[in-house]
């Protein structure tokens, strides 16, 4: 079995790029959509908190979205073949000797913030204190990812170019 995993900033096109690749036979994991399998964890205490729209960035520093990783590995087992994973969990270092590839979704600024305004999926992002949470930590998450070997793809281009340029990499 491959495995990839396809990451980047909220609103730069991972839901949208797996529904495409879903499109294309290919099997896919959405962890934001898997109940359970992320959970926001209080620093201090360890214990499962829930979030709600509009956190600040103060209640962001004292919590971290934690994908487990034993039961990411399970689901991934129940599928052959390539298998593509999508999401930005806060241990995302813990899951990438997991994949064969990372994929890592950049787009300017203007780009993810107006599609995190305009979507419809789910409301993450679309509140200022959100905003400004991403705007505040991205640029060193995407450099953290390049240097780990991430390959990068431009997401400000039409969806189709986007997934037919992530197939041509596998």
């Amino acid at each position: 079995m491959k495995k990839f995993f396809i990451t980047g900033i909220s609103g730069s096109g991972k839901s949208s790029v797996l529904e495409k690749l879903a499109d294309k036979d290919f099997s896919i994991i959405d962890i934001d959509l898997i109940e359970g399998l992320c959970q926001w964890i209080n620093n201090d205490t360890l214990k499962v908190e829930k979030w709600e729209h509009g956190m600040t960035n103060e209640w962001y520093k004292n919590h971290k979205y934690i994908c487990d990783k034993e039961r990411l590995v399970s689901l991934m087992n129940k599928h052959k073949g390539v298998i593509f994973v999508a999401g930005l969990p806060s241990n995302r270092r813990e899951l990438l000797d997991l994949f064969d590839k990372v994929f890592l979704l950049q787009c300017r600024e203007e780009t993810f913030l107006k599609r995190l305004i305009e979507r419809t999926s789910h409301d993450f992002g679309k509140h200022i204190l959100e905003q400004k949470n991403l705007l505040s930590w991205y640029k060193d998450f995407e450099t953290d990812m390049l240097e780990r070997g991430a390959i990068s793809i431009n997401t400000d281009r039409p969806l189709s170019e986007v997934v037919d340029d992530i197939c041509f990499k596998l």
